[in-house]
């Protein structure tokens, strides 16, 4: 953590050394691996993620680094659009990822380095410090508090990435810090349903299955429920996070079924 006299240094070079074998290729030496994720899932796959990183079932530090993650409100309205490209905008489009890819970064002994102008500074580290008294705050879980504390290197690369789109080469100024800073209340905002998705689905689970427990058996097992395909429980980590909340709550138990010679079964 720098002092209060120092400037963090935003580099263009991350990530670690990472050695691979290819039969085809051989030994292939990277020197720096990154690893960017860009698309879309739906939400009965995420949210059992959520939940098992919430309750430490399955916490490994994933669902905390899908800094960019957004959960848009559902759109009820469809209409038809038919209309030509923007030329001007592919074009300006194309030309920001050609600057940057031509773009001198130095090697991984020398890289580019970039740092805040000294108004940017003050403005990113009067925001960090709000960052960390509101992630060691109470109310917050431990995962959301992880995911916020992950924060302020996302936003010090998102003003980096404003800054180099601008065609900024020397320092990060104010007007991409704070561009950046706005970004944050977006994303916190949608990180607040991320998380909140991990339990209000698997409770929705539970209660579509308590509301149609006749139609299973007095013993029913995961893969019965999965079978239903009910809105919401067609995904099998869904079905196994809707029936731990109703084993949490104490609307049913768990059973060991006979040995049968196979995988053991519970019901």
């Amino acid at each position: 953590m720098p002092s209060a006299m120092e400037r963090p240094t935003v580099t263009t070079s991350s990530g670690d050394s990472f050695t691979y074998d290819r039969i085809g290729r051989g030994t292939v030496q990277i020197e720096s691996c990154t690893l960017s994720i860009i698309g879309g899932i739906q939400p009965s796959r995420i949210a059992p993620i959520v939940r098992g990183a919430m309750t430490g079932a399955t916490n490994d530090g994933l669902i905390q680094r899908l800094q960019l993650s957004v959960w848009p409100d559902d759109n009820p309205n469809w209409k038809w659009v038919d209309r030509h490209p923007n030329g001007a905008a592919r074009e300006a489009y194309d030309k920001v990822f050609s600057d940057l890819r031509s773009m001198d970064l130095g090697s991984t002994e020398n890289p580019a380095v970039m740092r805040f102008a000294p108004g940017a500074q003050e403005v990113f580290r009067d925001w960090m410090s709000g960052v960390q008294v509101e992630a060691r705050g109470s109310g917050i879980s431990s995962v959301l508090e992880s995911h916020i504390l992950k924060m302020p290197k996302t936003i010090a690369s998102l003003a980096l990435l404003f800054e180099l789109i601008d065609g900024g080469r020397f320092e990060v100024g104010d007007v991409s810090t704070l561009r950046a800073l706005e970004w944050y209340e977006y994303l916190r905002s949608h990180a607040n349903r991320l998380y909140a998705a991990g339990e209000t689905m698997a409770e929705d689970g539970a209660k579509l299955i308590l509301d149609r427990r006749q139609q299973l058996p007095d013993q029913f097992t995961v893969r019965a429920v999965h079978q239903r395909k009910w809105a919401g429980l067609a995904d099998r980590d869904a079905v196994i996070s809707a029936i731990d909340t109703l084993v949490e709550t104490n609307h049913c138990r768990e059973i060991e079924m006979p040995d049968t010679g196979g995988r053991p079964t519970v019901a």
